[in-house]
């Protein structure tokens, strides 16, 4: 039988096309444009049963010819009658399993040929020639997790290569574990967003407010108690600010190990030198805390998490909690390829490039969430060398990325309690930097307001 083989070298699982792809191969990839154009969409069956549609789509200066598996979607149709769910069958161009073939409209030459593999639409290879070379790129949302890679092969037998002959021919060239998702690694995430969403409605804001060592209101910037409100009180609402919102999730993970949350000074201890000549004095006064105060504080917190989970005293400068990982090569962009920035020290990554980072650390880091510092570009006020800007780590969340039962790239996102999409997030702090410190989850998870559970 076929399928076992299949099933040994294409470890992902990916609906192959190849069979079909051998069989309209003259009259769909090889002719100019006006005789493709003939060609009317077909519907065809591989030799496994799955169907793929053969079609068509043209851009102002290049045309495709796509084979694109089909992927049932539910849909609801309303009516006079009201709302009914209907099953509809879609060949999106890039879900798992689609083969793309990029040709110049002008030209006819080749451009591209795209194979999707993963239920991340952003996450492909691309083939092209270089002359008499063959290359392969490998993508995570729009960046290069491997470019340029040589293929021993000649570029038009691709056309009929399955997707398990392409693995074998790449195994070890290119990085084939960033599709090979394990979504049940994932559990001890999904518990903690559970229990967070449900103090959505619980968390309110207060401008320097946290909980202390023995879960009693306090002030961030000096430790003492903070009186509480009757109504909070009467109404059981967690009163925090942005950093105390992130003490709280991670004093839910300290707390079941250590028997009580963690303390608060240790947690403003300067975690990098300022520079004297800097405007960092004229700041701190008009803002009232340090300008680094939130890249501090989540340092600490993620290395104060790693001793109690160690039972070792680890200061951040010897805890390796941040995150530096700069795994990309570049960049496609509208105007071409570029340079990417990456990880940059101090700073982290720039927040409209967070996206393909966080999938990376899903990947290899499944058992971390993130506590995330946002730094910001602020105008200055005057001083004695005139107004300058200066960035300011005045912001904070908490960062879960995971895959679902489905292998699909997920993220949540809680800032202060709320919950946030990470397109919501990028959004809301444009042209930010977020740097991003490692904490392990944990289904042992029980914030301040939670009742005690089961140990792990």
């Amino acid at each position: 039988m076929s399928f076992p083989l299949f099933a040994e070298f294409n470890p992902l699982s990916v609906p192959d096309s190849s069979d079909i792809r051998k069989s309209v191969a003259e009259k769909w990839f090889y002719p100019p444009l006006d005789y493709v154009r003939e060609n009317k969409t077909e519907l065809r069956t591989n030799s496994l049963g799955e169907k793929f549609q053969v079609r068509l789509e043209e851009t102002d200066s290049t045309f495709a010819v796509i084979i694109a598996p089909q992927v049932m979607t539910e849909i609801d149709v309303y009516t006079e009658r009201g709302v009914s769910n209907v099953v509809s069958a879609e060949y999106p161009f890039d879900s798992n399993g689609s083969w793309v073939l990029i040709r110049n409209s002008s030209s006819g030459k080749v451009e591209m040929l795209k194979l999707f593999f993963s239920e991340n639409s952003d996450v492909y290879v691309q083939f092209y020639r270089d002359g008499n070379k063959t290359l392969v790129d490998f993508v995570v949302g729009s960046f290069y997790l491997a470019k340029g890679v040589l293929l021993g092969v000649n570029f038009e037998s691709l056309y009929t290569y399955s997707f398990s002959q392409i693995y074998v021919l790449t195994k070890n060239t290119l990085p084939w574990k960033y599709a090979d998702i394990r979504s049940d690694q994932y559990d001890d995430k999904k518990q903690m967003i559970g229990v967070m969403k449900k103090f959505r409605n619980k968390i309110v804001y207060a401008d320097n407010a946290c909980y202390d060592e023995n879960d009693k209101p306090a002030y961030i910037m000096t430790g003492e108690p903070r009186p509480v409100d009757n109504e909070d009180a009467e109404k059981d609402l967690i009163v925090l600010s942005p950093a105390g919102y992130i003490k709280w999730v991670v004093d839910g993970l300290v707390k079941p190990l250590a028997g009580s949350a963690t303390y608060i000074k240790p947690l403003r201890r300067p975690t990098m030198t300022m520079d004297p000549m800097s405007y960092q004095d004229v700041i701190e006064e008009q803002k009232g805390v340090p300008v680094n105060f939130m890249l501090d504080w989540t340092r600490n917190l993620a290395a104060a998490r790693l001793s109690v989970q160690s039972n070792k005293n680890y200061l951040y400068e010897d805890s390796g909690v941040d995150v530096t990982l700069a795994p990309f090569t570049g960049e496609i962009t509208a105007s071409g390829d570029k340079q990417v920035v990456g990880y940059i020290e101090n700073s982290g990554y720039q927040i409209d490039k967070i996206k393909p980072v966080l999938y990376i650390l899903a990947v290899d880091e499944p058992n971390y969430i993130y506590l995330a510092a946002i730094r910001k570009k602020v105008p200055a006020v005057s001083g004695k060398g005139g107004t300058q800007e200066y960035q300011f780590f005045d912001q904070g969340a908490v960062i879960i990325p995971y895959f679902d039962s489905g292998k699909h790239f997920m993220c949540r996102i809680f800032e202060n309690g709320e919950e946030l999409s990470l397109g919501e997030f990028a959004a809301r702090h444009r042209d930010s930097f977020v740097h991003l410190c490692r904490v392990s989850a944990s289904k042992k998870f029980f914030p301040y307001g939670s009742e005690a559970g089961t140990e792990e």
